[in-house]
């Protein structure tokens, strides 16, 4: 939607209160339209429409017709009324020429009161071709007050100068290249004096002056600001409370929302650490499981060994002759190491070989005969049987 205002300007120009007051007017409402047109003003006003539908029907017929206003135009001593409601308007009735006063007050009344306009503001309508459009381009930092400095420009864009009009604009584009182009709408005072008069004297204290072309107005307001009457709008403080209220819902329900979501990401870090502080447990019990498991496992293995050293002792002290004696004596993992002196060493792998714990022994080497005793040094070796590691293993 556009964005204007209206001034009169008279011919000393603007006072520096004037200009600052101008400027900053202008700001709001472009911050404004933002925010209207932005997701922000999207959610806004689907939430108070989800609010009027809500309410009872009178009250959202009440709503229906907030945005309404009385539009009126002069023809001669005729006066045409009827409505504008979003830009549309809507002809209903022609009152005609009265020197009456009081009368025409009565008549203004009761058209407001059948159509329900007591409390909307009175527009004066001027038709398009009464109107000088002009298509102007400036800078965009004149933006911030661009009412002082369309007057100033109002001589070289238009045949008039700006005390001499009421004038209105709107903006058309804000281009990357930084200009502002504007549409500028002009009407001689002249021209529309006799209408205000007209008006007023019919009882009627005009809101603003809007611009009609066909059936639709430009939403404009030229009539200055001094002008305007201010019309107290219980329908429109029915919208602005709904406004209110749906702020507050929508500040709730974030609040609320930005609660719920610390709470529960308060929630899973709790958990998070309850169960970083349960796995730090298993991991610790599991290490010990390992170490017991370990070290059951060496026990075990010495359980298997120790039965079988014991029976591997016993049944070589059996088949070793007397007169066979060892200086050395190993066993291994699987094999079992004979080193010593016998008097007839050859019998002995016979002999060993005959035990059900060993099998195929056999000389490490040659034997020698020992000079000091006389008997013969050997070595031999030997592996140990399945039987006698599963029997060793059993024990």
């Amino acid at each position: 939607m556009a964005v204007h205002t209206a001034y009169c300007v008279g011919a000393k120009g603007f006072t520096t209160e004037i200009y600052m007051a101008n400027a900053l007017e202008q700001k709001v409402r472009d911050l404004w339209r933002g925010v209207r047109t932005g997701p922000i003003g999207q959610f806004f006003s689907w939430w108070v429409e989800e609010l009027r539908l809500a309410m009872p029907e009178a009250w959202q017929k009440k709503l229906q017709h907030a945005t309404r206003r009385l539009a009126v135009s002069s023809h001669g001593e005729e006066l045409a009324l009827g409505v504008d409601e979003n830009r549309q308007f809507e002809p209903l009735a022609t009152l005609p020429p009265s020197t009456d006063p009081a009368l025409r007050r009565q008549q203004l009344n009761d058209f407001r009161v059948e159509h329900e306009l007591e409390e909307v503001p009175a527009y004066l309508l001027l038709d398009s071709a009464a109107v000088l459009a002009r298509e102007v381009t400036l800078p965009k930092a004149a933006e911030a007050n661009l009412a002082q400095v369309l007057s100033f420009e109002m001589d070289r864009q238009t045949p008039f100068r700006a005390s001499a009009v009421y004038f209105d604009w709107s903006i058309l584009e804000r281009t990357a290249d930084g200009q502002l182009k504007l549409m500028l709408y002009v009407v001689p005072r002249t021209e529309v004096d006799e209408h205000l008069k007209r008006a007023a004297a019919s009882g009627l204290e005009l809101s603003g002056i809007d611009i009609l072309g066909g059936d639709v107005t430009l939403g404009l307001n030229l009539m200055p600001d001094a002008q305007r009457h201010r019309v107290v709008n219980s329908k429109a403080r029915l919208n602005y409370a709904l406004g209110g209220v749906a702020l507050a819902l929508l500040v709730i329900a974030m609040g609320f929302s930005l609660y719920l979501r610390g709470h529960q990401v308060q929630e899973l870090e709790d958990a998070i650490a309850e169960v970083r502080g349960e796995a730090m447990e298993v991991d610790r019990i599991r290490k010990q499981i390992e170490g017991a498991s370990e070290a059951a496992g060496f026990l075990a293995m010495r359980r298997m060994s120790a039965p079988l050293a014991v029976q591997l002792l016993a049944d070589i002290t059996r088949i070793l002759p007397d007169d066979t004696y060892l200086d050395r004596l190993v066993i291994g993992r699987g094999s079992v190491q004979m080193q010593g002196k016998s008097g007839n060493a050859q019998q002995l792998i016979e002999q060993v070989n005959e035990s059900e714990l060993m099998e195929a022994a056999a000389f490490r080497g040659s034997t020698r005969l020992d000079a000091r005793s006389g008997l013969e040094i050997f070595e031999i070796n030997t592996q140990i049987t399945a039987t006698g590691g599963e029997d060793g293993s059993g024990s």
